[in-house]
């Protein structure tokens, strides 16, 4: 597991900005036929998803006077655009199954290299799919006092990279790091760093799970429509 560390230089001034923002990839699930099977799984089950919460995409459209996307750039029509109304693991294919103790290993393993408490968390996850020409646009899932942990991991792609940025220096002496997609890769960020890809090209599809890791206390907040496409993921006091 690679750690990445957007860290500012040691302060030279009261009230020069100080800021560590954490993320890590890892390499370690490469079984190509396997992805192969998740990647159908996720374009069998793409229309369906789109079309079944159609009303569900229009009511929260109209509450909060938008076209949601997900700041991403995808569109009304994108699976991305459904990513608050379904939960990819709570799909009943054994290869989805096996899919949550890969991630929550990986989960394990990040906060424990940071020597970071295990809390009791909630996980919802999505899947993205990118076609010729697409790319996803830069933005940020979380920024309030309770965030925790989003993450991305990568079924299908050819030659493509997700982009993640210091928060703190967007503009002139921009800091980002370049993940290059690979089949199984996972990453895991503080979900406020901003991350975006490059175009994909190619004419099979680009297709990603995405996640994100909420705390009990910040899911507790959340309307009870929201709160259903949630599983319980990490509670450290189960024995």
């Amino acid at each position: 597991m690679k750690i990445i560390n957007f860290k500012s230089e040691p302060k030279q001034s009261f009230f020069a900005p100080e800021w560590s923002y954490y993320m890590c990839e890892d390499e370690s699930f490469d079984d190509i036929v396997y992805f192969e099977k998740i990647a159908k799984i996720i374009l069998d089950k793409e229309k369906n998803v789109i079309d079944s919460n159609q009303n569900n995409y229009n009511n929260y459209n109209k509450k909060h006077n938008t076209t949601f996307d997900g700041q991403t750039g995808l569109g009304s029509k994108s699976l991305t655009s459904r990513s608050p109304f379904f939960n990819v693991l709570s799909w009943n294919e054994p290869e989805i199954k096996s899919l949550i103790s890969f991630i929550h290993l990986k989960y394990i393993e990040f906060l424990s290299s940071l020597k970071v408490d295990r809390r009791k968390a909630w996980i919802q996850c999505w899947a993205n799919v990118m076609r010729d020409g697409e790319e996803i646009k830069q933005h940020i899932h979380a920024s309030h006092s309770h965030t925790w942990l989003g993450g991305h991991l990568t079924v299908s792609c050819n030659n493509t990279s997700t982009f993640y940025v210091n928060p703190m220096m967007r503009s002139e002496g921009k800091q980002t790091f370049e993940s290059i997609n690979k089949v199984g890769k996972i990453a895991f960020f503080q979900n406020n760093i901003p991350h975006y890809t490059n175009k994909h090209k190619g004419l099979t599809e680009r297709i990603s799970i995405a996640f994100d890791i909420v705390l009990d206390e910040r899911l507790t907040v959340y309307p009870e429509e929201r709160k259903s496409n949630f599983i319980l993921f990490d509670n450290p006091l189960e024995k």
